[in-house]
């Protein structure tokens, strides 16, 4: 009896060009794109009252730009831009074997905006239709108005803390089916902060090792707050409290504080991380008392403006280490003890204060509901705001809808007396905060092995 010869191989072998030739095809289809380059490029900083612009050849117009080899149908193309504060910390809520540490989160938005670039508005009262997107390069110019308003700087420590300033690009495909999105692009954004005129002042303390006075310490500054590029200038004056001591040696530190916080069920949840963003020697002559200048540059990079947000803080301070030789009855002690001038920092000096348009009028961002506006980047600054602020809203709708009494029996009806308000006292538009709380185990998250355990102050809930 024979048997047919086997065609196991054969088979195996056309399923592989089959795989192989479908795996081409899916690398030919090339996908469309949709990305935003800015008038600037990566250097683009965001400060208050300030127009952005993409890139563009004509005007210097930002853009986004839509790629595709195959016929589209898009209802719409849009670029959003939001601003956040995202606080996360890792509490330890009671268990056995990790199972009690919690990660809670918060986010506030403190604005998240959409412009139109292309194609048909959505409209509350009607579907919206669709137009086919030839193959090609599509470029979408557009141009963004800031407000006057001082938001917190962009910031990603502690680790867990941060605040963004994030853009996107989206292209909504046909009958609400979903589209083509950008990547994320994060820009940062620096408040507009002016330094206190120059005044001198003197810091006093007194350095105690041990609940014993070592130390007297008094230090001459040349003024309060500096700006990155400024020089820094003191005169640090030290004198030993004990006569079998000498101070041998100094260090100073410019260091950068950030402080995280958030409320959780137990109390606050805290965490800090401090960076040394200059460290340097001073040359002394060992003795019991010195006078010391310190100098130096305030550098540019890792230095923002201080500054507190709900959730973070950010100041700075000098640290001073003192190396200290004490003579014992038989053998010589070396040590160290330090103490921190706080400093405050700013991003424009005083003197150059009127050198910035409008700068006086500023507002903070929990003092104003001023949004961010796209508009015709064909225009240098976009139209007026056209309404009133929401806070003046409620007393003159009360002022316009009430009728005054009337005298006559057929008076004619009065400015007073309208049916719904005039267009002019509408609520122009403005930003919506909104806050949302998330909580999830530690153990299996991939956060987990990121944060670090936060520290509780117990029965403290004061947001301040």
């Amino acid at each position: 009896m024979s048997f047919p010869e086997p065609q196991l191989n054969n088979t195996t072998t056309e399923n592989e060009s089959v795989a192989t030739s479908q795996s081409k095809r899916r690398e030919s289809i090339s996908v469309p794109s949709l990305s935003i380059e800015f008038d600037g490029g990566t250097h683009i900083i965001i400060r208050p009252n300030r127009v952005i612009r993409g890139k563009h050849t004509d005007k210097h117009l930002g853009k986004v730009i839509l790629v595709n080899t195959d016929t589209l149908n898009i209802t719409r193309v849009r670029i959003k831009f939001r601003a956040e504060e995202i606080a996360t910390v890792k509490v330890d809520e009671g268990g056995a074997d990790s199972k009690g540490d919690w990660i809670h989160e918060m986010m506030t938005t403190f604005f998240d905006i959409d412009f139109k670039l292309f194609g048909q508005e959505s409209l509350p009262y009607a579907q919206c239709g669709w137009e086919e997107v030839e193959p090609g390069r599509h470029e979408y110019p557009f141009a963004l108005k800031f407000p006057n308003v001082n938001f917190p700087p962009s910031m990603d420590e502690p680790a867990g803390f941060g605040v963004r300033f994030i853009w996107s690009a989206q292209a909504d495909g046909p009958a609400l089916q979903s589209g083509v999105k950008s990547k994320e692009y994060i820009t940062p954004y620096r408040p507009i902060l002016v330094s206190m005129p120059d005044k001198e002042w003197v810091y006093k303390t007194t350095v105690s090792k041990e609940k014993k006075a070592l130390i007297e310490v008094q230090a001459k500054l040349d003024k309060q707050a500096y700006c990155p590029d400024e020089t820094f200038q003191m005169q640090l004056n030290m004198t030993m409290l004990h006569s079998d001591s000498k101070i041998t040696g100094l260090t100073f530190k410019f260091r950068k504080h950030h402080e995280g916080k958030m409320l959780v069920q137990q109390g606050t949840a805290f965490r800090e991380s401090v960076r040394v963003v200059l460290q340097d020697n001073a040359t002394v002559q060992p003795n019991k008392a010195i006078s010391q200048p310190i100098q130096f540059v305030i550098p540019t990079r890792l230095v923002s403006p201080s500054f507190t947000s709900r959730h973070t803080r950010v100041h700075y301070d000098i640290c001073i280490q003192a190396s200290i030789e004490q003579q014992g009855h038989l053998f010589k002690s070396s040590y160290f003890s330090e103490f921190a001038i706080p400093i405050a920092i700013a991003n424009l000096p005083a003197d150059q204060l009127l050198r910035v348009p409008n700068l006086t009028s500023i507002k903070d961002y929990r003092h104003s509901k001023e949004c961010p506006l796209f508009f015709d980047p064909q225009l240098d600054e976009p139209p007026l705001p056209q309404g009133l602020p929401s806070e003046l809203i409620g007393p003159l709708t009360s002022a316009l809808l009430n009728t005054p009494q009337q005298t006559g029996e057929d008076q004619p009806p009065s400015y007073f007396s309208l049916p719904e308000l005039p267009p002019q006292f509408e609520i122009r538009k403005e930003r919506n905060e909104k806050t949302s709380f998330l909580s999830r185990q530690a153990r299996g998250s991939l956060q987990s092995t990121e944060l670090i355990e936060a520290t509780v102050i117990p029965g403290l809930f004061d947001e301040d």
